[in-house]
């Protein structure tokens, strides 16, 4: 929230921290295993690959609500938004701790900070020389290898380095991937109160690509790829490569912080859109030059400020073309031949954000947080098609262009410290998200060819929250309404083809508990739970209705055992749920049966445990889907049929940890 260390009853917003203990046990070989701990998070692990989708304060999407770092630096540009960013964290070689920043951000963070920041935080340098390997193995030929090492190489500066490689062929057909990552880090003690960290991280993934199935494949063959055996033929695979070079400078002169933290950042996505019918390849790259800056001022005990800006400089170029003749059946049926380009262009995106922001207490147990950050970011569009205007299949081709935003985002908010364990908060967060490259101007007909085919996206999050640290239970809870004008959401125009609109006004508001009981030194348990309502407010078609893909409520109960006879040994039971929700935004009903289009949601358990043998060696096992229930783990209604994404069966994983 603020780069500092800080207690959580001092922060003004709902904030939570997955520690290394936790991540310990959890051992996931997806970042989604810890997130959804964590209440009203809801983190969907695409066809057990590394991508996801996330649902927090939002239905389950794909867009641009959402801030992901590493080490408080940006994984991707907001011009360029990918919702499977978390792909780019070095979750599988170092990571140390989790932090979810629910809602809007604080003034340190813009664009996409609306409903959620999350904070991939690596592990430091070790104050001794430390090697560690890990080695995991599972079912459908899953393997993952970690492993790290760290020394001082003298008293002021010390380094880390972290490696994996991963294989699985994944439980559905066609849902195989591999990754491989490096992640360097040093640390240099410049003096007693200066130091340097730099950190250059590597990645490569390639991943099989599978489609949504049908209602007759979901329930007589899950594990089917929801491919035909044309588009298998052309073997579709999506690959990213992924490169990040920063340092961060920071400086006390007595209680007063600066910080610096330049940033290089490279990356490429190629891949086939299987939620396409045409099956489209897209490929491409983009590369960052980022820097930001930070001064945090105590002025005395009661108050401080902090001022700071954001600076990125990225160019992305993007190209999109039909990789084989192939003819769409059903409403909206079409041709498209092979070679057909969609869109092939560069875009160049500036930012510049400062923003302040100033804490003070008005009374000995009263503090007042205040701020403002200004975005102005443009857009400079460069087609290299060559022709322009329609260009088939519902798609418009533009001139080249350029195209401006800015925005101001207020924030205030109060902090009540009831006692010196527990306090109550009131926050207000406006915030502002821009468009995408992709949005702004790979367009079907169905867009404004002349204006701003969507205009950015604004929101103002009201939330009233508790929180309580006792010697054995913690509690928190925060009760939200977001009010979000012009939201930039997901269209179908009459072939089918997905577009972006802004919907006139769209209200999420929700309550979100979370509990932690330390029972007694055997036994302690975690509740996390959510309860939401996303509602179309003044859409033209959809004006009242609740979104959809939105889970009625999020729930996550974890139980664990450490049995005082068995030293070193740690056991978890965990139930994840969700609630029902609609297939469609239309809220509609099935025309021959009458029942309205919902899915109920799913209810799994999950066994996890780990067995520190000594100093050295520790094994773990995990069982996810116990009962190996069937189950979908998305459901959606579009193209005129339902679409189900099964979730995984029982699935088991062994592996062990050795120190020296």
């Amino acid at each position: 929230a603020t780069r500092k260390e800080s207690l959580d009853t001092d922060l003004a917003m709902s904030v939570h921290g997955i520690s290394k203990d936790e991540l310990e046990v959890d051992n996931g070989q997806h970042v989604a295993e810890s997130l959804n701990s964590i209440s009203g998070v809801l983190i969907d692990q695409l066809s057990g690959g590394q991508g996801h989708k996330a649902a927090i304060r939002m239905p389950i999407n794909t867009s641009g609500y959402y801030l992901y770092l590493q080490d408080n630096v940006p994984l991707q540009s907001p011009a360029f938004f990918n919702h499977n960013a978390l792909w780019w964290s070095s979750f599988n070689s170092n990571v140390a701790r989790m932090e979810v920043l629910k809602g809007a951000g604080t003034a340190l963070y813009g664009s996409g900070a609306v409903a959620a920041t999350i904070n991939i935080l690596s592990e430091s340098v070790a104050q001794e020389p430390e090697t560690n390997l890990d080695l995991m193995l599972g079912q459908d030929q899953y393997s993952k290898v970690q492993v790290s090492h760290s020394n001082k190489i003298n008293d002021d500066n010390g380094f880390r380095i972290s490696a994996s490689y991963l294989s699985n062929d994944g439980w559905r057909d066609h849902t195989g991937s591999k990754r491989a990552e490096i992640n360097l880090r040093h640390e240099f003690e410049l003096s007693p109160n200066e130091r340097l960290i730099t950190s250059f991280v590597v990645s490569d993934l390639e991943q099989e690509m599978a489609a949504s199935l049908t209602d007759e494949l979901f329930e007589n063959d899950p594990t089917n790829s929801g491919l035909s055996e044309e588009v298998l033929a052309s073997d579709p695979l999506r690959k990213t490569q992924y490169m990040r070079l920063s340092s961060q400078w920071d400086k006390t002169d007595d209680d007063n912080l600066y910080s610096l933290i330049p940033y290089l950042r490279y990356r490429t996505n190629d891949y086939t859109a299987t939620w396409n019918q045409n099956m489209p390849k897209v490929e491409s790259q983009v590369a960052t030059l980022g820097l930001l800056g930070l001064a945090n001022f105590v002025h005395s005990f009661e108050s401080e400020s902090t001022i700071g800006f954001d600076f990125e400089l990225t160019e992305g170029d993007q190209l999109s073309y039909q990789p084989l003749d192939f003819t769409t059946s059903g409403w909206g049926a079409d041709t498209f031949v092979e070679g057909e380009k969609f869109y092939d262009d560069t875009t160049s995106f500036y930012s510049i954000s400062p923003y302040i922001q100033h804490k003070r207490s008005l009374t000995e147990n009263l503090d007042l947080t205040f701020g403002a950050r200004y975005d102005y970011a443009k857009y400079e569009f460069d087609n290299h098609l060559g022709e322009y205007g329609d260009i088939g299949h519902g798609k418009i081709s533009l001139e080249n262009r350029s195209d401006s935003f800015s925005h101001l985002s207020p924030k205030a908010s109060l902090n009540y410290h009831l006692t010196e364990q527990s306090s109550v908060y009131l926050r207000y967060a406006n915030s502002f998200r821009i468009p995408t490259a992709g949005s702004l101007y790979h367009l079907t007909t169905k867009d404004s060819e002349e204006a701003t085919p969507v205009d950015p996206e604004v929101s103002d999050t009201y939330e009233l929250g508790y929180k309580t640290n006792l010697s054995s239970i913690t509690f928190d809870a925060a009760l939200y309404y977001m009010d979000v004008d012009d939201g930039i959401v997901h269209a179908y125009n009459n072939e089918g083809q997905r577009y972006l609109t802004n919907a006139s006004r769209v209200i999420h508001k929700g309550v979100e508990a979370s509990a932690d009981w330390f029972i007694n030194d055997e036994f302690d348990i975690s509740l996390a739970y959510s309860k939401s309502k996303h509602t179309f407010d003044e859409d033209e078609k959809n004006a009242g209705n609740e979104m959809k893909m939105a889970p009625e409520y999020i729930a996550n109960v974890r139980l664990r055992y450490q049995p005082t006879y068995l030293d070193g040994f740690s056991s978890m039971l965990e139930m994840q749920s969700i609630g029902e929700y609609w297939l469609d935004d239309a809220n509609s009903s099935d025309p021959e049966t009458g029942e309205p289009r919902k899915y109920n949601g799913y209810t799994i358990v999950n066994l996890k445990a780990r067995y520190q043998v000594s100093s050295q060696l520790a094994l773990y096992a995990r069982v996810l889907n116990l009962s190996d229930k069937f189950y979908a783990q998305e459901a959606e209604y579009r193209y005129g049929k339902n679409s189900w994404s099964p979730g995984a069966p029982r699935t088991i994983y062994l592996g062990l940890n050795y120190q020296w």
